[in-house]
């Protein structure tokens, strides 16, 4: 069921944008969902949860009962089991898998770490790693092995059954993000970047992501007070549609039905320069850490 959430504003939904109205989003940082990127997918048909059963029920899958990773909190807390493709369909399916035996009764595990694309390239002829609307600077996989490993890192396919939930928070290192529906819906409730210090963040990570433990679909308001002055945006996702959030956007997100999503973090002209400055800071730390006696 769709969460309602007191006072959220709609997010646009567009097609046929050009790369210059796309830009405007990212310079206002404004959500949107684009109703058409996905034409020509032959994911569209082919990518049913039965298809990657078949075509790759042994490849071994990250599935956690808590995502994303909260560091500050999750420690000693979240389960995450390895388990072949195959078998987490049968979990999403409703047959008996070794989840139904693990899952607590309101923790469902969710795939959200499969990143497929640097050993299985053919994947990308049945989607997109780029929009056709939005600048995307990463350098492609032409550009030497380093950049091909990093290009590939950054698009991954979530999957989970209905129910599961991605907690607030938003994406380290600056980066945008897209999240795009092949198979189900999926409800997001989003937060812009001024909300940070209203949504009772928890403390920053040297890679600039952050996290809440407030539940827009469930608010405690006793716990979190500031959180009733956050401006909430709130969109379904429909199979074939795509949300595009600009970078620090807080999100959440909740399949409403067994869902399929490819997701891809990226950078352009709005947001590179922050991106740049976050990883120098960030491997600086690592030197320093490593210096440590």
């Amino acid at each position: 069921e769709e969460g309602m959430v007191e006072g959220a504003k709609a997010v646009k939904k567009c097609h046929a944008l050009t790369v210059e109205e796309m830009d405007q989003h990212f310079r206002d940082s404004t959500p949107v969902v684009l109703t058409d990127a996905q034409e020509g997918w032959p994911a569209r048909q082919k990518w049913t949860f039965e298809w990657m059963a078949a075509s790759h029920g042994h490849e071994t899958m990250p599935c956690s009962d808590l995502a994303p990773f909260f560091r500050h909190v999750d420690r000693g807390q979240i389960r995450t089991v390895q388990a072949p493709l195959a078998e987490f369909v049968r979990y999403v399916r409703g047959e008996a898998s070794v989840f139904h035996a693990l899952q607590l009764e309101d923790r469902i595990f969710y795939a959200n770490g499969w990143a497929p694309f640097l050993e299985k390239p053919e994947l990308l002829e049945d989607v997109g790693d780029r929009l056709y609307c939005v600048r995307d600077a990463v350098p492609k996989s032409g550009a030497g092995d380093g950049a091909r490993v990093f290009d590939a890192a950054l698009t991954k396919i979530f999957m989970g059954p209905a129910g599961t939930v991605s907690r607030l928070h938003h994406d380290t290192y600056a980066t945008h993000v897209w999240l795009s529906q092949i198979r189900g819906r999926k409800q997001f409730i989003c937060y812009p970047p001024e909300d940070t210090e209203n949504l009772h963040s928890l403390p920053v990570d040297e890679v600039d992501g952050r996290t809440s433990l407030f539940d827009p679909e469930h608010p405690d308001f006793g716990r979190f007070p500031n959180a009733r002055k956050a401006q909430a945006y709130s969109v379904v996702v429909e199979e074939g549609e795509t949300v595009v959030l600009p970078a620090r956007w807080w999100h959440w997100a909740k399949s409403l039905t067994p869902s399929i999503t490819l997701m891809r973090n990226f950078v352009n002209q709005s947001n590179l320069q922050d991106h740049l400055a976050i990883r120098q800071r960030a491997e600086k730390m690592k030197a320093m850490k490593a210096d440590r006696p």
